[in-house]
Order: structure tokens, then C-alpha cells, then sequence
């Protein structure tokens, strides 16, 4: 037995020597700004310069697995709207934001010590107006009486999760270097490797393969009711889930960080993430890869079908987030409510109950929130596309470009983790600290 285990350890030294396993100084080295790394298992003193270990392996575990949907959902009395159970009024505690909390709470001290500078310091304040802005429409959704007679609690829970989030991009702000950027296209590489894998496994079988416990895959199955089906040549067809939520929200996310591999030539990621792409059958996703690779986000007008159930879906609930917004113009109809109060501003058409949020963020957050967050909101992208041109950072303006157009016409990049996950990761690199 001794003799076996001294094989296996000198053959881990070997691989630990080998040019496939990547050195400190070719990833940890590059990521933190003047962090030394010789110690880095030893090394957990928050007192120090240095980055502790745990909070290098927490994050990059979570840009692994942020593709995940492992969560716990909390069924209330308030998360049935018409009879029907509404995943956006059920709050649910997500793996991911697990991680990020565990994280902001081991860099606590790091953070309170930093030197806010510009332009980490323009995030801070601006996201900071940004959730002050959404707390009467907090108090909006908190404090109204939901036909259960109970008073609803999801707005509170959706202000800490934006708030969670914002929080992520403040700490990939300040700790992620220019020279990181690199690495961390490395680490999102492997993340679009395996769900896009996954992702063309469930396309060409047309069912889930692993099941929910393997990082929230959900249960896939043609004559399952309410899956998305699309047209693939000229039959009916499951469109590629991953372990996303919808196959829009695979295909959107995708379509931003595949124009990251592309420039980075991670030529592996870039082709299955993109053969996922075209599986998740997305036109909007389509549209978005399109114009980030060509750095153009316009002429591609005639690729929508202007005249599906789908648009005119989503043209319904916008006119429905109109209403709101006259009915109460300051504070919203509250933080996280569009659903449960859909039903009183109009239901969109159809031969089936279609109750979502507005499948654009901007009249999404107005309706919401009103028109001061709103405001808020758009001061702090803006914010975003000013430092990232008076940087040069090309590829984060595209994806800025991108994240805009997405969230034109959809609406998970402000509702579900992964989609937070994305919008905060790039805010979070808009202001970070330039190495220049």
C-alpha cells in the first residue's frame, strides 16, 4: 500500500511539473494586483496585502459554476397569481449567491480598508443612489396587502439580492487586474465549455440528461408542458436549455462571453459555446453574437419575426408596464410585484396564461420601481460606457452594447442569478482599476 501511494504522489509531482497544470505565476500572479502567491495555502491573514487563498478559490469557483441553478424556493401564499405558481414571486436562495455572500463576508475587512479611488469609487456611490432609489418601491411591495391577507416579503428579497450583486461588482472592481482579465476568460471558457456540452447533449437527445442534481438541470422532455419548443428543419424540436432557466437566457449569456473567447482565441470554449448558441434557437442571442463580433449592434432589424406570438407577448406586457408606470410614476408598483399585479394592467393574449415580468429591464424597472430608479439606473450605465471608452476597453464596451440590446427584450439579466451574475461581472470590469 505504501509503495502504491508513492506512486501516485510522484506522479502528481510530475503533473504538478508539467506544462498542462498552470503555475502561480501564469494565473494568480495575473489576476490580483500585486498579490504574491508563494504562500497562498498558508497565506489566510486578512490583516495582510496579500489575497487569502480562500477568497482566490471562492472566486473562481463561482465563475466555474455560474452557470448553475441549484437553488432552494420558498412557496408563499403570495407566489400564486390566477391559480398559477409564479417563479419570480417564489424567492429562492441560489448556490451561486451563497458563494458571493461568503465572499463579500471574508473580504469585508479588505474592502472597509481599500482607498476608494476613482473610478471604483463612481460605482460605489452611483450603485449605491441606484438602491436607494428602489427603496420605496420596497416599501411599495412590502407593505401591500396581497389577497392571501399576508403581507409580501419579496421585495425585500429582491432589493438584497440586487444589492448582493452590485456588491459582487465592486469587489471584482476592486481586486481584478487588467492583466486578470485574461485569466478570467480562461476560467469562463471552462464554465460555456461543460453547459454548452451539456447543452448540445440535450438538443440532439431532446430530453435533460443528468437531472436536476447535476447543477440544476432542468427536467427536459418534448411533451413536457411548458418547455420551449422551436422550429428546426420544418419539424417541431426542444430548444437547448443547459442549466439555465430558458434557452433565451443560455443563448443571451453565451452570446457575450463567446466574443471574449474569440478574442482571447480560446477557439475550444468559442466553438461549442457557439454550436450551444445556435441550439438554444434565440434570435435575440443570434442577433447579439452577431453584433459582438462585428462590434455593430445594428442591421439586423429583419432577423426578428415581428409578427409571432412572441412579440406580440411581449408588446402586451409592455403596454401593461405602461399602465404601471402612469399608475404610480415615483415608487413603482413595488420591488419584484410586475406579476402579482399583471392581472389588474392586462394579461397578454393568448389561449394560455402568460404571466412574466416585462421582457425589457428598462420598463421593467420603472414599472417596478418607478422612473427615479429608472434614472438611476441608466446614470450608472452610462457611468459604465464612459470609463470603458476613456480606457479603450473595447471588449467591454461591446459587451455593454450587448447587455443593453439583450435587455431590450428580455428580462433575466436583471431576474435570475446567472443573468445578474453576467451584468455585474462586466459593471464590475468597467470599473476596474487600471493597470495603466
Amino acid at each position: 500500500m505504501g509503495k502504491f501511494w508513492g506512486r501516485i504522489v510522484e506522479k502528481a509531482k510530475k503533473f504538478r511539473r508539467s506544462p498542462f497544470f498552470p503555475k502561480p505565476t501564469s494565473i494568480y500572479h495575473q489576476v490580483f494586483h500585486k498579490r504574491n502567491f508563494q504562500n497562498i495555502w498558508r497565506e489566510i491573514d486578512f490583516s495582510t496585502g496579500k489575497l487569502p487563498a480562500i477568497l482566490v478559490l471562492l472566486f473562481s469557483f463561482i465563475i466555474l459554476v455560474f452557470p448553475n441553478n441549484l437553488a432552494k424556493h420558498f412557496v408563499l401564499p403570495q407566489s400564486y397569481v390566477l391559480g398559477l405558481l409564479i417563479d419570480y414571486l417564489s424567492p429562492a436562495i441560489y448556490l451561486t449567491e451563497i458563494l458571493v455572500a461568503l465572499l463579500l463576508l471574508f473580504s469585508m475587512r479588505r474592502l472597509l480598508k481599500q482607498k476608494l479611488k476613482q473610478p471604483r469609487k463612481t460605482f460605489l456611490i452611483l450603485a449605491g443612489i441606484f438602491l436607494m432609489a428602489l427603496l420605496p418601491s420596497v416599501w411599495q411591495g412590502a407593505t401591500a396587502l396581497t389577497t392571501s391577507g399576508g403581507f409580501s416579503l419579496i421585495s425585500l428579497w429582491r432589493w438584497l439580492e440586487l444589492a448582493l450583486w452590485l456588491g459582487f461588482g465592486f469587489w471584482v472592481a476592486t481586486f481584478i487586474s487588467k492583466k486578470g482579465k485574461k485569466t478570467l476568460v480562461l476560467l469562463l471558457g471552462i464554465a460555456v465549455g461543460w453547459v454548452s456540452l451539456l447543452a448540445l447533449g440535450q438538443f440532439l437527445t431532446q430530453h435533460s440528461l443528468l437531472g436536476y442534481w447535476f447543477m440544476g438541470e432542468p427536467n427536459l422532455s418534448p411533451s413536457l408542458g411548458g418547455v420551449a419548443l422551436g422550429s428546426w428543419g420544418g419539424r417541431e424540436v426542444l430548444r437547448a436549455y443547459g442549466t439555465f432557466p430558458h434557452p433565451n437566457v443560455l443563448g443571451g449569456i453565451l452570446s457575450v462571453v463567446l466574443v471574449w473567447l474569440a478574442a482571447r482565441k480560446r477557439w475550444f470554449g468559442f466553438g461549442v459555446g457557439f454550436a450551444a448558441v445556435v441550439a438554444s434557437l434565440s434570435r435575440t442571442a443570434w442577433v447579439s453574437l452577431a453584433g459582438g463580433l462585428t462590434s455593430l449592434l445594428s442591421g439586423f432589424h429583419s432577423f426578428l419575426l415581428w409578427g409571432d406570438l412572441s412579440f406580440s407577448r411581449r408588446w402586451e406586457l409592455l403596454e401593461s408596464a405602461g399602465r404601471m408606470i402612469s399608475s404610480s410614476p415615483l415608487a413603482g408598483v413595488g420591488l419584484g410585484q410586475f406579476t402579482s399585479v399583471l392581472p389588474e394592467f392586462g394579461l397578454p393574449s393568448g389561449l394560455s396564461l402568460f404571466i412574466q415580468p416585462a421582457h425589457n429591464i428598462f420598463a421593467l424597472i420603472a414599472a417596478e420601481s418607478g422612473i427615479p430608479a429608472l434614472l438611476a439606473f441608466l446614470f450608472l450605465l452610462a457611468a459604465a460606457f464612459r470609463q470603458t471608452l476613456r480606457q479603450k476597453n473595447r471588449l467591454i464596451t461591446i459587451a455593454l452594447l450587448q447587455l443593453v440590446f439583450l435587455g431590450f427584450f428580455d428580462h433575466y439579466l436583471y431576474t435570475s442569478p446567472q443573468g445578474l451574475f453576467l451584468f455585474s461581472l462586466i459593471m464590475g470590469l468597467s470599473f476596474s482599476y487600471s493597470d495603466n
